[in-house]
């Protein structure tokens, strides 16, 4: 028989950074990965485009956590264009054990 093949999120890497913007019809997001590498984006369908900032970073990071399968801590800053924020994981926990 075949070995079995790791969930995505064993293989994906640690996030080290989460990049939120608001465009006119929603909030768009990528979160970016050390090694291996890599990003994963998309866009959040709730909450609305026109909701605080806060609302959208919150949804982001709950989303990110869902994503990586870890607890994930991160500080928010203005990044240099409007409408645009960056969220750098200051502190990543540990993956789930082997048999999640």
């Amino acid at each position: 028989m075949g070995r079995a093949r790791k969930p995505y999120w064993r293989t994906i890497g640690t996030p080290r950074a989460l990049i939120l913007y608001r465009t006119p019809d929603r909030w768009r997001f990528a979160v970016s990965f050390e090694a291996p590498g890599g990003i994963a984006d998309g866009a959040l369908d709730h909450p609305a485009p026109s909701c605080e900032p806060e609302t959208a970073q919150a949804a982001l990071h709950r989303r990110a956590e869902e994503l990586t399968h870890r607890a994930l801590e991160v500080s928010w800053q203005p990044a240099d264009q409007p409408d645009q924020w960056i969220g750098l994981v200051t502190r990543a926990g540990p993956l789930p054990d082997a048999d999640r």
